[in-house]
């Protein structure tokens, strides 16, 4: 319930709307039950007999007021009844569309929303989650809270039917509407049952609607390895197992929501039995039971009992609705751990030096740096190197503040980077990671990507200075060119990487950070992204992240991490080669019977 107000406040913002859905709803009311009294005047006329009670008088006389006695009578009182039934599917109409307005315009609000909030969690949290459940909770959640709105809607307005024609029927038998009304209380319990087992089974529903979701986004994802591997017909067994499960669950919550229907038929049908045997057996006494106003009730009991069913099937699709609420409102609660400070300033212009103070650091699976102490001058560049997993890439993480510190601090000139803020702080900064990131627009894009509202002469620039620049007017739509979120098959792994590299030169950032950025690419086209990367680096303060030592040939000093974990030594080429036996051997390692050879600058 409190998930479900929570979904209709989200109407607030468009309360004139709403009105205007309120009046509908009143309007459909009225012109729903109004037609009954119009039918109970038509016939008593076919019957030759003058109405008894007030409402019945009243009609009478205006009706005859306005279209005389006769013939003229029946054809006005038939005008009448046809202009409000013609209301009603008016009113019918205008209600629909407006609550299905107003559904829609929530979905894409709340989509909105998810995305917002999304775009702005830290990376603790997305190396919780997976992919396939956060679109599915976007797409299929997002969705349902819209069908959850509606749904909540449409029940909302049964109950102004619900009074006019409980009005009418009560208002000519009191009596027969207690009988037919006695089946209600029956339904009670049963239905609430259902309804506890359609939301057990909804809930499991959606988790494996993630899960299916997730496996077939990693599917795609993996397609070549699942081609290199022959494994199609393995994935395809999992996944139609996983699909299956699916089916299962579907089908548990599909019995309860086929039994909710039947019992409330079943129910009220009770009532109308009861209805059926007190007239038939009233009409079996002396005085007689007007025909009239029989058919009437019975009538207005049949219109009543289709609102009624309508807000009982209602609730079993809430049931089924209202986890997906839950589950969008799940991401708009969550907090970020890696925040802006009530009182954060913004950065200062980086001019001094960047200093990492017994920085301690751990993922919840053990400590991976500890105690660090560095201090990197404006301008320096800095090689950093070590085994895999010890702490390299973390090092450049910290400094984004994709994470905080365990403990010590990173300070910016003095300034504590927790105190600043955030954006302004990666304001200062250009990335390129290993594996280069093209989103799903033009080459042009992609580059300004690095600086919005960049001018095309600018884009070409640094297209020009990462060496990219032919190769992209080569293609037939230059600079237009339209690239995957891999690159697609345009361009290659090299192509790519330097597209990353324009990127951050347009940033034109003072702090360039290079995790691995050539370690996935061939000799040759890790030389083309090597030779714009010097020409980058030249001007600004770099930390380097490198796999291959030979492309630390031009940095100040290089920062090695011992194998445990933690700092071995930090200085330039040939003094690590005497003084660190990490450096030494990675160097050994790669450099065979060339260690000789100096390649350091």
């Amino acid at each position: 319930m409190k998930n479900l107000i929570r979904a209709l406040k989200l109407i607030l913002p468009h309360r004139g709307m709403m009105v205007w859905y309120v009046l509908t709803a009143l309007g459909l009311a009225v012109v729903s039950s109004a037609p009954l009294v119009l039918v109970k005047t038509f016939l008593d006329k076919l019957e030759h007999k003058a109405p008894k009670d007030k409402l019945g008088i009243f009609v009478d006389h205006a009706l005859s007021d306005l279209f005389g006695t006769g013939k003229h009578y029946i054809y006005g009182l038939c005008v009448a009844i046809f202009i409000l039934w013609t209301l009603k599917a008016l009113f019918d109409f205008l209600n629909n569309y407006i609550s299905a307005w107003l559904a829609q315009r929530l979905r894409m609000e709340a989509i909105e929303r998810v995305m917002h909030k999304l775009l702005r969690l830290d990376e603790p949290f997305f190396d919780k989650q997976k992919v396939g459940d956060l679109v599915s909770r976007m797409v299929s959640d997002g969705d349902n809270l819209r069908k959850t709105v509606k749904v909540t809607l449409d029940f909302l307005r049964q109950p102004f039917q619900v009074i006019s024609l409980v009005a009418v029927a009560v208002y000519y038998d009191p009596l027969l509407f207690a009988v037919g009304a006695v089946g209600l209380p029956l339904v009670i319990l049963p239905v609430r049952k259902i309804i506890q087992n359609i939301t057990r089974q909804t809930k499991k529903y959606q988790e494996k609607t993630a899960g299916l979701a997730q496996a077939m986004l990693q599917n795609l994802i993996g397609i070549r390895i699942i081609h290199a591997y022959d494994a199609a017909e393995l994935e395809s067994q999992n996944f139609s197992s996983m699909a299956q499960g699916l089916f299962r669950t579907g089908m548990r919550r599909n019995l309860s929501r086929s039994l909710q229907r039947p019992l409330i038929e079943i129910m009220l049908g009770i009532g109308l039995v009861g209805v059926l045997i007190i007239g038939g057996l009233r009409s079996l006494e002396p005085e007689g039971y007007n025909a009239s106003n029989f058919i009437m009730f019975v009538g207005a009991l049949g219109m009543l009992y289709g609102p009624i069913r309508a807000m009982m099937g209602t609730l079993g699709e809430l049931a089924e609705l209202i986890p997906s609420a839950e589950r969008t409102f799940e991401i708009l609660d969550v907090k970020p751990t890696i925040c802006d400070a009530p009182d954060a300033k913004e950065c200062p212009q980086f001019r001094k030096e960047i200093v990492f103070e017994n920085v301690s650091f751990d993922y919840g699976r053990g400590v991976v740096l500890k105690d660090l102490n560095l201090t990197i001058r404006a301008g320096e560049k800095i090689g950093i190197v070590g085994r895999t997993g010890v702490g390299k890439s973390t090092l450049l993480s910290l400094l984004l503040r994709f994470y905080d510190a365990s403990s010590g601090r990173i300070l910016i000139d003095g300034e504590d980077i927790r105190a600043v803020k955030i954006a302004s702080l990666r304001s200062h900064m250009a990335l390129v990671a290993q594996n280069p990131f093209l989103f799903h627009a033009t080459v042009a894009e992609n580059i300004r990507y690095g600086r919005p509202g960049a001018s095309d002469d600018d884009v070409i620039a640094a297209a020009k200075a990462a060496m990219i620049h032919d190769e992209i007017i080569a293609q037939p739509e230059g600079y237009q060119t339209l690239c995957g979120e891999r690159g697609g098959e345009l361009f290659s792994g090299g192509q790519r990487q330097r597209i990353a590299v324009a990127r951050a030169i347009l940033r034109n950032a003072p702090i360039l950070l290079l995790d691995e950025a050539t370690s996935a690419l061939d000799p040759f086209s890790e030389r083309r992204v090597q030779d714009a990367l010097d020409q980058m680096v030249q001007t600004r303060t770099s930390l380097i992240v490198a796999h291959r030592l030979s492309t630390l040939r031009n940095v100040d000093r290089i920062l090695v991490f011992a194998d445990g974990g933690g700092i071995e030594a930090i200085g330039p080429h040939e003094e690590l080669l005497r003084t660190s036996p990490t450096y030494a051997r990675l160097w050994k390692e790669q450099q065979g019977s060339a260690a000789e050879r100096p390649v350091i600058a």
